[in-house]
């Protein structure tokens, strides 16, 4: 099925100084089965979604992708790519999410809504459905992780570093690659970002990317170990419905789910507390970027799969 592409900007506020740039992509029948919102990963943008969009577009979903505050469009220059905003930065991730999804469900009112996350953008899927999973039909969690040790001493030492020096791209842009790389240094090819996939196709494409891969800053890192914590505790779900389905993708090797454990535990943690609806799919030797590896096709295959048997 063909399938058509818009952009544009939104603000929930005609007074914000800043609006968020999006893509909306349908088919071109213009039946719409059901709504999908993807919400992308730190240091990337929208525009490295454009082939999963249209691949759900193809199958009768429309779906907005968006670039994230301080990613992508969504800055007035290049130079205010990772950072956010001083104050409550984690806050505005969820509200803009929330906006997002408004405006599918405004768009759409008679259909299904869903929304998928990635990597950060899993996080932020978990906060949001905290606040609007009533409104929603189901949520794909894409590479996400469980509980993190030392994550209050990281809360701690980024909200004093996004007081003293907001905009200073940390060193810990390093140690967070170093750290995600380390089960990988034996690989044949390996480099910066051989954690993010197996495909290395993809990891040249990130590279190349100008607006991806470049460096948080204390603001930012402040905003994602805020949004990680309040996804991850113990009762993050407590707000949502037993019968709420979820479904959970990831790489057998990716690190930020722990190696699949981080995933499993927290797959088992809902099942434990009563969710009725807890799927997930963990795909062999795949790692951080499920959805861009050479098995993309049967990925995306079974997301949709799962989203159909919901419609």
């Amino acid at each position: 099925m063909r399938t058509l592409h818009q952009t544009g900007y939104l603000s929930k506020n005609t007074s914000d100084q800043l609006k968020l740039f999006y893509n909306e992509f349908t088919p071109e029948t213009n039946e719409i089965k059901a709504s999908l919102l993807i919400i992308h990963g730190m240091q990337e943008h929208s525009g490295r979604y454009k082939e999963i969009a249209e691949y759900f577009a193809g199958h009768g979903l429309a779906v907005i992708t968006y670039d994230h505050l301080g990613h992508g469009k969504s800055v007035k220059e290049k130079k205010d790519i990772g950072f956010f905003q001083l104050n409550r930065p984690d806050k505005k991730l969820i509200d803009d999410a929330e906006m997002m999804s408004d405006h599918l469900s405004d768009q759409y009112p008679d259909v299904p809504h869903f929304v998928l996350g990635h990597s950060m953008g899993s996080f932020v899927t978990r906060c949001l459905l905290q606040r609007i999973s009533n409104r929603l039909t189901g949520a794909v969690i894409v590479g996400t992780g469980g509980t993190l040790a030392g994550i209050s001493l990281l809360n701690t030492y980024f909200s004093i570093a996004n007081k003293i020096a907001p905009k200073q791209k940390t060193f810990f842009n390093s140690l967070f690659n170093f750290v995600n790389n380390n089960h990988f240094r034996k690989d044949k090819n390996f480099g910066d970002t051989s954690w993010l996939s197996l495909n290395e196709a993809n990891r040249d494409a990130f590279t190349q990317d100008e607006l991806s891969g470049i460096p948080f800053t204390n603001n930012a890192f402040y905003a994602l170990f805020k949004l990680y914590k309040k996804a991850t505790k113990r009762n993050w779900a407590n707000p949502i419905s037993k019968s709420f389905p979820f479904l959970f993708v990831s790489g057998k090797n990716d690190p930020i789910g722990n190696f699949g454990k981080g995933v499993m535990q927290t797959v088992n943690n809902l099942k434990q507390d009563g969710f009725i609806k807890v799927d997930y799919s963990i795909y062999p030797e795949m790692r951080h970027e499920i959805m861009n590896e050479e098995i993309r096709k049967e990925v995306l295959d079974d997301i949709y799969k799962w989203i159909e048997k919901l419609l």
